[in-house]
């Protein structure tokens, strides 16, 4: 379990000091010794990578890909800033920046005094401004720890329903419209991390409502209520606790149930989406391996938080978003792992393993933040003195210690966040895919345009990997585009490869590749857009390194179990109805001696019934027959035990709801039970 027991990263906040003599010989010394935290590079393996682009994973929106901003970063309305926002096919920007939320006087462009600074340019109209111009969309943060349902109504009026007749409250910031607007803002949050508010001892959250779960679930109702009835067409979100995250399940005289519980048992029916936030390392304790491994973790957090809405929220459930509004490698005081490589890796795939999980939207903190005197231990890559949350620089100097690149200069993660724009945009289809090689994680996404991208990420930091593909339910060509970004790397560059009947391309230590493959029937490829001017028609160069390390051997894709030793039991239960939708869960059992590595489930409805959203595996659906397959970390079912991670779906139905009777894994009947 990660407890979350910083603040929500303010610049302001950062704990800059002057190093002491002692400790900046030591860090001279390692940085002697290991000057670029560099790795040999060994000699290629082998990587098998999969792709089953008929087996979508969901389709990605305008909302997808999401960046937080704040009413504290001074560079928050550069130009460069804007159309480096742009270039990284940015949908969401979020505001007015974490824990300042709950300070934040959106009339007046305040704080509460003694919580912080702000940039007085960068109120709500300023923000707007940057919104309309790289062509995203808001989602707003409004105050509940120093605020009213009132004022959050007056801000949902001012901003949504403008034009004659306005009679909301006027800001009194230089530039407001004394009329308000028609921004048309959809996504609203009531508060920020409020269980941070001491509740469960750790308080970084400001609050003056009582701190109970129970209060905060109270209070959204009102706040929902109030903010409606100016504008009903708006979504409301509540803070929840991260599954397996500090504080989730925490319970105490403050909070008799947990958190989730408790908040979604008296809110639920006023809400329309649930926030969450995931930082998977606490300060002090990072680890690249370890980050790079920590994304296996968030199907089983989205699997229990659905889990959670089925539960409590009865019928609504199925129509509650899921948004991870703040996530970055380090719960607070950031090191020089937030600036290297490493976090672009992670970013990619903490992004897209959410998204294809069915979260609505990711939102990365943050666009700017500045240097921090975190973490800078040679165990980790990289030379770097300082850390920064953001993904371009401000600029800023450690009081008495080392200065960062000059203002919106991109660090490792823009590039990440780049990189996804050419893996896949809204209105394209996320599918299925594997890797032979636990360390060389893949992303894949069926283009509206026709082509399919590939992205790849090589977590070994010491082995470069040849890989070959195997492409299910498409035909490409022999040539491909391949987008690539690695340690040594000033922007993405671009080159094309060909091969046949596919190309095989060498993938180097911690880089990222996006591979594009076009149609095999196209007389002319159809071409990828590129966001980016900076890119170059060269291939990232392998990191120049000292180090020794021994090759990693390749994990074998999972070979599906034979039809004949195969033995199992299926379990059917719909775990929850209203009219005209139900949750159902599906329990695999392995009633046979022989393991089963890998597993395709086939079940008809018998009356009818759509597969609207899935979870714990990827599925197809043919009029009522229904192949559900599943996932990377699923895929194994010991002799005699039950698959831990199970199928979920929400489904439509009309006239009548009946169970299936038949199921077969693997073309073999199983028992139903």
């Amino acid at each position: 379990m990660f407890a979350r027991l910083g603040v929500s990263r303010p610049h302001w906040w950062r704990a800059a000091g002057i190093c002491a003599l002692l400790l900046c010989l030591l860090i001279s010394a390692l940085v002697l010794l290991n000057p670029l935290g560099a790795r040999h590079v060994a000699a290629a393996g082998s990587v098998q990578v999969t792709v089953n682009a008929n087996q979508s994973l969901g389709t990605l929106t305008a909302l997808s890909r999401g960046l937080n901003t704040a009413v504290w970063d001074s560079n928050l309305l550069d130009s460069a800033a804007s159309t480096d926002i742009k270039n990284a096919g940015i949908g969401m920007l979020r505001f007015p920046g974490g824990s300042t939320s709950d300070v934040y006087h959106w009339q007046t462009n305040s704080l509460v005094p003694g919580q912080g600074g702000l940039d007085p340019n960068n109120t709500f109209d300023a923000f707007m401004s940057l919104v309309q111009s790289v062509g995203a969309q808001p989602i707003i943060t409004v105050d509940y720890g120093a605020g009213t349902p009132s004022e959050a109504a007056g801000w949902v009026q001012y901003a949504n329903k403008g034009g004659p007749g306005y009679n909301g409250p006027v800001p009194t910031y230089a530039g407001a419209s004394s009329t308000g607007h028609t921004y048309g803002i959809k996504y609203w949050e009531i508060g920020n991390e409020v269980y941070g508010d001491g509740t469960y001892g750790a308080s970084w959250e400001y609050n003056n409502n009582p701190h109970t779960p129970a209060a905060y679930a109270n209070n959204v109702v009102a706040y929902s209520q109030a903010m409606k009835a100016v504008d009903p067409t708006i979504k409301v979100g509540a803070v929840l606790t991260t599954p397996g995250n500090w504080p989730d399940g925490v319970t105490n005289s403050a909070s008799p149930q947990p958190w989730n519980q408790t908040v979604l048992s008296t809110a639920c029916s006023a809400i329309d989406f649930v926030i969450i936030h995931w930082y998977p390392q606490n300060p002090g304790n990072e680890s690249d391996s370890g980050l790079l491994a920590s994304t296996s973790q968030i199907p089983s957090m989205v699997s229990t938080l659905r889990s959670e809405l089925s539960q409590y929220c009865g019928s609504h459930a199925s129509a509650v978003q899921i948004l991870l509004t703040e996530t970055n490698s380090v719960s607070s005081n950031p090191g020089k792992q937030t600036v290297s490589i490493v976090n672009a890796l992670y970013e990619d795939d903490d992004y897209m393993t959410w998204l294809e999980n069915g979260v609505t939207n990711v939102d990365w903190w943050t666009l700017h933040n500045g240097p921090v005197a975190g973490n800078t231990s040679s165990s980790l890559y990289g030379s770097a003195q300082y850390g920064d949350y953001g993904v371009l620089a401000n600029g800023g100097c450690i009081s008495g210690g080392p200065c960062e690149p000059a203002a919106d200069t991109p660090f490792p993660a823009y590039y990440g966040l780049q990189m996804l724009s050419y893996l896949g945009n809204a209105g394209d289809t996320m599918v299925s895919s594997s890797s032979s090689q636990t360390l060389v994680a893949v992303h894949a996404v069926r283009q509206a345009n026709g082509n399919l991208a590939v992205l790849l990420i090589n977590k070994d930091p010491s082995n470069t990997y040849n890989v070959t593909f195997s492409l299910n339910g498409y035909t490409a060509a022999s040539s491909a585009r391949v987008y690539s970004y690695g340690p040594t790397s000033s922007a993405i560059s671009s080159t094309s490869v060909s091969g046949s009947p596919l190309p095989s391309i060498s993938i180097s230590p911690y880089t990222l590749t996006t591979v594009v493959f076009t149609p095999g029937s196209a007389a002319t490829a159809t071409p990828t857009p590129t966001p980016s001017p900076t890119v170059t028609p060269t291939v990232a160069p392998t990191p120049t390194t000292t180090a020794t390390a021994t090759p990693s051997p390749a994990t074998p894709t999972p070979t599906p179990t034979a039809t004949a030793s195969l033995s199992c039991a299926v379990h059917y239960a719909v775990t929850s109805q209203w009219p005209g939708g139900f949750s159902a869960s599906l329990t695999i059992t392995n009633t046979g001696s022989t393991a089963i590595n890998g597993w395709t489930l086939q079940f008809t409805f018998p009356s009818g019934q759509t597969i609207t959203q899935l979870w714990n595996g990827s599925y197809t659906q043919s009029g009522s027959t229904v192949t559900i397959t599943n996932l990377s970390y699923n895929a194994s079912i010991p002799p005699g035990a039950t698959l831990s991670s199970s199928p979920g779906f929400n489904g439509t139905w009309n006239g009548s709801n009946a169970s299936p009777t038949a199921f077969t894994l693997n073309g073999r009947s199983c028992s139903v039970v």
